[in-house]
């Protein structure tokens, strides 16, 4: 049996492998020492200008990571009320499709068993009225209404089943698409922010030349 392989999925796993493996690169990653003097640096530890410097980069990295937090914060809420609108339209749609085709189906049913109802009243009065010319050809004629009954019934009941395949089959897929793009959008989100950490951690605390 053939197998479907979505192009565009594979790709955004590859590139969601690929940021991973970067971030954690960027992570394990140690800055060369060039051309510093480690007596001068033990000579500064004394000091309150170096209590000074450092102060600063703190506060800056501080505020920097306040502010990602509150991007996440948002970008999190966004994502949250889109989700749940979303599903909230799939499930209103899913439920009136449903409702439609019941609806068609209990009034094909009822159709098919008024048709089938009426014919054999049709054929047993026939039948009553011809019984004594010949009960040969009424017993024909009710064993013929019973078929057609049959076969009338057997289509509708399979009628039925297709329609509800084909109902729930359409509501699944749906709501596959939305978790799909609601897993890749929040991922996506995710790796945005991780990367952005990541850029800031590595601004601040790149040491000097």
């Amino acid at each position: 049996m053939a197998v479907t392989r979505l192009k565009r999925k594979h790709r955004k796993n590859i590139a969601r492998a690929n940021n991973k493996q970067r971030v954690i690169k960027q992570l394990l990653a140690t800055p060369v020492i060039k051309n510093v003097d480690i007596e001068e640096l033990k000579a500064q530890f004394g000091k309150n200008t170096v209590a000074g410097t450092s102060a600063a980069p703190s506060a800056s990295v501080t505020e920097k990571v306040s502010a990602v937090a509150a991007n996440v914060t948002e970008t999190v809420s966004s994502a949250a009320s889109t989700v749940s609108e979303t599903v909230s339209s799939a499930a209103t749609t899913a439920t009136e499709t449903v409702t439609t085709a019941a609806t068609n189906a209990v009034e094909t049913v009822s159709s098919a068993a008024t048709a089938a109802t009426d014919a054999v009243t049709s054929t047993a009065t026939t039948a009553t009225e011809s019984v004594s010319s010949t009960a040969t050809n009424a017993t024909e004629a009710v064993a013929s209404v019973t078929t057609t009954a049959t076969e009338a019934v057997s289509s509708a009941a399979h009628s039925i089943s297709e329609t509800f395949s084909n109902v729930f089959k359409a509501v699944s897929d749906k709501v596959e698409d939305v978790v799909e793009a609601v897993t890749d959008r929040v991922e996506d989100v995710v790796d945005a922010v991780k990367d952005r950490v990541g850029q800031g951690t590595d601004t601040d605390e790149k040491p000097a030349e």
